[in-house]
Parts: structure tokens; sequence; C-alpha cells
């Protein structure tokens, strides 16, 4: 059998866990928010579109029968590093409104990019029999068609031209030394800091409807939530993926690790990698 792993940020699977320990240190996760509008058919040109924007915005168009339909996004910071992400979601649609003022926002949701410290992704074999494609970079309309050939190449044995450019294990990554080392810097400094400050509150009396804190003392953190029905919900702070702590993220109502991006639900369980495994309750 082959295994190939289309999750986005790779598990474990069959690769030892250090070598895919090394290889999520090659990732970075950055979330990205993004809103859903419609417009009168013709508002904007059908194309992809950037800014010179540092994190940029972008734009896609989907032509519909009687209106066209907007993605704009943008607002992109590595996960878990943020506060006050309600913000993020006010000053986008303030910059959609103002550039497309007929815009009828429907929907508002955020993701995860997985950026690589060359800007190509990693696909290929990185264990016997499993295959991985991860580190589009925003990239996924047409890294994700490459991955989907290189995939069916490998699972049927066949010759595929682009093996040696996007291997896992490629080892000369040209003028990314830098983004490799600033990317990781991350995993010292949050680990370090955040069991050093205090926490949000000392109870849960502090904590309203609808809303998670860290509670406690520094030497004995705990994720609270509070659901909308009353409902107390006690964690452990430690991500399980390597040990960092967890941080609230309003917007999405989601625990978000600063290190390398893990993401679980307000009442603990994985949603997004590199952890596989949900935070204790307490």
């Amino acid at each position: 059998d082959r295994v190939i792993m289309a999750t986005n940020n790779p598990l474990v699977g069959l690769a030892h866990v250090t070598a895919a320990t090394l290889l999520q240190t090659k990732l970075s996760l950055y979330t990205s928010y993004v809103f859903g509008a419609r417009v009168p058919s013709g508002t904007v040109p059908e194309a992809l579109f950037w800014d010179t924007r540092d994190p940029y915005d972008y734009l896609r168009v989907d032509r519909r029968r009687g209106f066209d339909y907007l993605i704009y996004g943008g607002e992109d910071h590595k996960t878990g590093q943020k506060n006050q992400t309600e913000k993020a979601y006010a000053r986008l649609r303030a910059r959609l409104k103002k550039i497309i003022p007929k815009a009828r926002v429907d929907y508002r949701w955020s993701g995860q990019v997985i950026c690589t410290p060359d800007g190509l992704p990693y696909i290929g074999e990185n264990a016997e029999r499993q295959f991985i494609a991860t580190g589009y970079c925003g990239n996924g309309i047409t890294f994700g068609t490459i991955a989907a050939i290189m995939a069916r190449d490998w699972a049927t044995e066949r010759t595929n031209p682009w093996t040696d450019v996007f291997a896992v294990d490629r080892k000369k990554i040209k003028g990314a030394t830098w983004n490799y080392l600033r990317e990781n810097k991350d995993y010292p400094y949050y680990m370090v800091k955040d069991r050093v400050t205090r926490p949000e509150a000392d109870s849960v009396r502090e904590l309203k409807r609808g809303e998670g804190m860290l509670i406690g003392s520094r030497g004995k953190k705990c994720a609270a939530f509070r659901d909308r029905n009353g409902k107390i919900y006690k964690l452990s702070p430690v991500c399980t993926h390597l040990g960092c702590l967890v941080r609230w993220n309003s917007a999405e109502s989601t625990w978000d690790c600063p290190c390398h991006g893990s993401r679980f639900k307000a009442t603990g369980e994985v949603m997004a990698g590199p952890a596989e495994e949900r935070l204790s309750p307490v």
C-alpha cells in the first residue's frame, strides 16, 4: 500500500517522529482572513489580483448568473501571534468597501497559508511509501495541480521531471537561510515568554460567555472557555505538538499556538496540525 498525505500540514504518518519534527521547522503557518461578497455583474474585471502591501491583500472574481462573487482576503500573520483578531476583519472589510463600495458581504472566514523558506512547496516522498504535498505559500491553484500530477506518477511508479525541484529533502535552498532562521526564532521566544507572562485573569469569574482566556498564576495556567450556555471548559494550555502555550483567538473562537501554528477548538479538539492530539482537560 501507499499513503498520500493530503492534509495541508502533513501528519507524522509513516515518517519517523524526528524527521517529521525537522520538516515542521521548514514550514511557517500564517493565518489569512477572507470575505465572500456579491457585487453587480461587471463591477470588477474577471482576474486574480494582489496589491503591494506587506502583508498583501488579494482578490478573486467569479462570474455568476446575475451577479459576480468576490473573494477578498489579507491581514496575514503568523498563527497565534496576534491579539484582538476581530480587528483584522474590521480593517479588511473597510478596505474592501473603500475599493468596491457596492460589495455586499455574505460570509467571512480564516484559513492557514503554509510557507517554506525558499517559496517552493515540498512535494514527494518523506518516508517509505508515504507521499506529502505542503507549503504552497498561497499558490494552491497552481501547486495543488502540480502535486496531483506528481502524486499520480509516484503512485503508478512513473518518472516525474519535477521530483528534484520539489523534493522534501532538498538541501540547497538558495537565499533562504535567513528566512529559515527568522521563522524558527518563534519557538524559543514564545516557549519562554508565555510561561513567565501573567495570565489574563485569576479565576473564571471574569470569563464572559463565548470567550476564552488563560487563567490562574504564572506557575499554573489553565485555558478556560465559557460557552453560550454558561458551561465552562478547563484545558491544559500546553500545545500537544512541542509544548508552547496556546492563545485565545477571539475572531474564530479557537486556541492557537504561536510557535508552530497548531489550532484547537474552544473545547480542545484538534482543528489543524502539526499537533495531532487534543488539549488535555483539567
